[in-house]
């Protein structure tokens, strides 16, 4: 044999040997049910390297990923190691610290316990971190919690008011707001004066606790436990974005987890708090105006106003106004803005309800003289 075939040889072997225990990870790709110490546990694995486990007295999902010849937790609380690896059976050991590949100094006390794992076969047939067999025991309904009570801050709502005749004390001076929480979501509630708050309270519950909204985080905390092996559900929020004697606005965010900058989405509902009933104020505007649809194309008659002196830019979309507008109350009337994106290019108006009456519709014309 050659010299450098033997090298090659010798350097395969040396690899393989070193390798060896850490064993790949879509040999471990599935769930498992076991015992850390005297502990009961489930485990799963992912197909790239990730996984995740709790405790089944806490229900509490811990990530782990593999790095060289082992597994370690979150934050670094643990490590794993696996000795004895089948198609049906896990065995190892869990230590507090991370080895090292020289003599562990006198002082240095290494706690471990002993991993025993058996594969599960998950109902759903799924073999990785998204499976019923891992998380169908993660997936009891929340409770809703509540806050402390704050109260609204009236600066912008008292000067919107400042000119308005025939105006009534300020009842909602006395408006205070709680954030909920349900899960991930979070909302709001809100304690008042106004004979409309009992039903709008009623509404935000329903938006908080919906079933469909759980489901569909149930469906992202499995996307991304098999994507990296953590239960990460969307990041919302809920605020009060404007109100005066008439209206109230809530502001809902939702950023997506997984998709970055491109999964932020706000949206917002508006609220008669005479009667509490929901409304768009698109609906002043335009006919069949659903309550969810945030964003439409201008009324001609209104485009044509608004970019009558407007310079068209080439390397920029929509900049005739042919674009998509949220419309907003604010305590100067209404703004008419596009979703922010960094370009510059972004379109934004305010017009006083005077500006705006002559492109509203009939009932939005006697929407817009309340705010005179």
């Amino acid at each position: 044999m050659c010299l450098k075939m033997l090298r090659l040889t010798l350097a395969f072997s040396l690899i393989s040997t070193l390798t060896l225990p850490a064993f790949a990870a879509d040999e471990l790709t599935g769930t498992w049910q076991g015992t850390l110490g005297k502990s009961n546990i489930r485990v799963c694995f992912n197909e790239y390297g990730t996984g995740s486990y709790y405790y089944q007295r806490y229900l509490t999902p811990i990530r782990l990923e593999q790095v060289d010849n082992h597994w370690q937790e979150d934050k670094l609380t643990g490590f794993w190691k696996f000795d004895n690896v089948s198609e049906q059976q896990l065995i190892g050991r869990w230590f507090n610290k991370e080895w090292s590949k020289t003599e562990p100094t006198q002082n240095q006390s290494v706690k471990s316990l002993t991993i025993k794992l058996e594969r599960q076969i998950s109902p759903d047939g799924i073999n990785d971190c998204s499976s019923d067999a891992y998380n169908l025991p993660l997936e009891t309904k929340p409770t809703v919690r509540r806050g402390k009570w704050q109260q609204f801050n009236y600066a912008d709502a008292e000067q919107a008011s400042a000119n308005k005749t025939n105006a009534s004390p300020l009842s909602y001076r006395q408006l205070s707001y709680r954030q909920l929480s349900y899960g991930a979501e979070l909302g709001l509630e809100l304690k008042g004066e106004q004979t409309g708050i009992p039903a709008i309270n009623q509404w935000l519950k329903q938006k908080l606790t919906s079933e469909q909204q759980f489901a569909e985080t149930i469906e992202t905390r499995r996307r991304m436990l098999a994507r990296v092996g953590q239960p990460i559900a969307d990041e919302t929020g809920a605020e009060i974005d404007f109100i005066n004697q008439d209206w109230l606005s809530i502001r809902f965010y939702r950023w997506a987890a997984g998709y970055g900058a491109g999964g932020i989405s706000r949206t917002y509902t508006s609220f008669n708090l005479n009667d509490g009933q929901a409304f768009n104020p698109w609906q002043w505007f335009k006919q069949g105006v659903a309550l969810d649809e945030m964003q439409h194309q201008l009324p001609e008659a209104l485009r044509e106003k608004l970019f009558a002196d407007m310079q068209v830019y080439e390397d920029c979309d929509n900049s005739d106004g042919s674009g998509y507008f949220y419309l907003t109350l604010s305590p100067k009337g209404i703004e008419l803005w596009e979703t922010p994106n960094g370009s510059g290019c972004e379109n934004e108006f305010t017009l006083s309800p005077k500006q705006a009456m002559p492109f509203a519709t009939e009932y939005g014309k006697s929407q817009l003289k309340l705010m005179n």
